[in-house]
């Protein structure tokens, strides 16, 4: 039994909990600010301060680190209930920021655009965008069916830009906020709705 009155077991279990957690952040930032190619086990030892023969007890290599950091942070996400069309955009919009600051970064916005040698990274990177996005379509067409939306909207083409407005705001060197949030759907709102 361990000093504090904790089983062994439990008090070991709570430490691998922690030093993957600090794991797979670093990994994170990294990936946020150099890429995938910035993502060495080396660079996440360093930064997570765990050593690098824990780390490779966990993981085979760079790219299993990779995979299980995307896949820690690809999460769905449950749409709230009883908000107007225009407070669940703005909500998704915000869990969209989320998801930009935990994973896109300069590094990722690159790694995607230019594909760079990390071909099953980036396209686990497409996947995730392409699951978070199908959650986006599914709600904007049945903002559309209800006529909350204007009617023949193109769906695909306002996820585009909304999608396009987080990875813009990324590349000129911030990071989507709530006022970015807000500032976005104050622009698009007369052009998504039905006309008076």
């Amino acid at each position: 039994m361990s000093g504090s009155g904790a089983p062994a077991g439990q008090h070991d279990g709570a430490q691998r909990g922690a030093a993957d957690e600090r794991i797979v952040a670093a990994t994170l930032q990294l990936l946020r600010d150099r890429g995938p190619a910035g993502v060495t086990v080396e660079a996440v030892a360093a930064t997570s301060g765990v050593a690098k023969t824990t780390i490779y007890r966990r993981y085979e290599d760079r790219e299993a680190l990779l995979t299980a950091a995307i896949d820690a942070a690809t999460t769905e996400v449950t749409l709230p209930s009883g908000m107007s069309t225009y407070d669940t955009l703005h909500w998704l919009l915000g869990a969209a920021r989320v998801r930009v600051q935990d994973i896109v970064g300069r590094g990722t916005v690159a790694a995607i655009l230019v594909d760079d040698g990390a071909a099953p990274f980036t396209e686990q990177l497409r996947d995730m965008i392409r699951m978070r996005s199908h959650q986006l379509v599914s709600f904007l067409d049945e903002a559309v069916a209800r006529g909350d939306l204007r009617a023949g909207l193109d769906v695909k083409l306002v996820v585009s830009v909304l999608l396009g407005s987080a990875v813009g705001h990324v590349i000129r060197g911030g990071e989507p906020d709530e006022e970015w949030a807000d500032r976005l759907l104050t622009l698009l709102w007369p052009a998504l709705t039905p006309p008076d």
